[in-house]
């Protein structure tokens, strides 16, 4: 059998090559802890130690470093570290290896890094991940913000025209699709146009706000809502505002218009809206009710159904709830 083939011989003293190091290598007994040799970066950090105990001259402690793992390492094998932050703000990264004399005595080896730069870069990337985190979460939350804009409207808080069109479209095909019934409502503002001529648009915008607040269930803290959270309510153009009524047969719909057109009666008995009774303000609105699939068979069928019904219950004397005649 050949034999193994000999490492090459360096020129080089090794205890040169370790003096050469930055870091500190040090070798300690285990069992006395004390150090057997020690390299010149040893000796320039925590000065001459030789035969000393090793934790004499890294702590000026009496008693072995709390976080030493030289034990363990001379008796598995294995190498170990750990990371020791010092007094002087510093932090050493300690690492231990087991070595064997020819006698075969064990050692430890234990080597110190300085890694404080690297700690202290690692701490400001870890600032800056912070920084960065809550400047995305600021972001999120900035375009939720102009999303929940881009379907409101502006006045009344309430879905816009463009918002409504398409989750009737979705709603509508969901509808079709399950076979469930899907009901509008269409509100139109009795005598609107008398209130912007005598008050002016600023009163005008005031009534249109508090029907927004009405239809969003936010009046009062004490009021049931009107509709259910599965609905939509939204404002169409002008006085006239819809409510969608997902899973709604006609019947289910004519009751919540109705609901909806006797509570905008009482609306200048309110707290906000009192001082309107004084001017002879008074707010009603006509209802048009339309189904699907009793009335229509499209979405746009359904909102002409729906504004027809309106139409009819304003010329039947307004302040009243119609529903969608054929």
């Amino acid at each position: 059998m050949a034999s193994d083939p000999e490492l090459p011989v360096h020129p080089c003293d090794p205890q040169s090559l370790l003096n050469a190091q930055p870091i500190v290598v040090t070798l300690i007994h285990p069992a006395t802890f004390e150090i057997q040799y020690e390299n010149q970066s040893a000796v320039s950090r925590f000065g001459p130690r030789a035969r000393a105990k090793c934790y004499e001259k890294i702590g000026g402690a009496l008693t072995p470093c709390s976080f030493c793992r030289m034990w363990e390492t001379a008796e598995t094998g294995r190498s170990l570290t750990a990371e020791v932050p010092v007094p002087t703000g510093d932090t050493l990264l300690f690492q231990w290896s087991r070595a064997e004399s020819a006698d075969g005595d064990v050692h430890v080896i234990e080597t110190i890094t300085d890694i404080s730069d690297t700690k202290k870069q690692q701490q400001q990337m870890q600032v800056l991940n912070r920084q960065l985190e809550a400047i995305n979460q600021q972001l999120l939350q900035h375009n939720r913000q102009l999303q929940e804009r881009s379907i409101r409207d502006g006045l009344t808080t309430l879905y816009n025209h463009s918002y409504f069109c398409e989750s009737l479209l979705r709603t509508f095909a969901q509808a079709k699709r399950t076979g469930s019934p899907l009901s509008l409502l269409f509100l139109d503002l009795d005598d609107f146009k008398r209130v912007n001529d005598t008050f002016g648009h600023g009163v005008g915008d005031q009534v249109l706000q508090a029907v927004g607040r009405l239809l969003s269930s936010t009046l009062g803290a004490g009021d049931a809502p009107l509709i259910r959270t599965s609905d939509l309510a939204a404002r169409y153009g002008g006085e006239e505002f819809v409510v969608l009524l997902a899973d709604t047969p006609l019947e289910g719909a004519l009751v919540i218009a109705e609901r909806i057109r006797q509570r905008l009666a009482t609306l200048v008995e309110d707290g906000e809206c009192a001082h309107w009774g004084a001017w002879g303000i008074r707010v009603s609105c006509s209802v048009g009710v339309a189904s699907f699939p009793r009335h229509v068979a499209t979405p746009a069928e359904l909102i002409t159904a729906a504004d027809r019904a309106a139409y009819a219950a304003k010329a039947a004397g307004k302040n009243r709830v119609a529903a969608y005649q054929e």
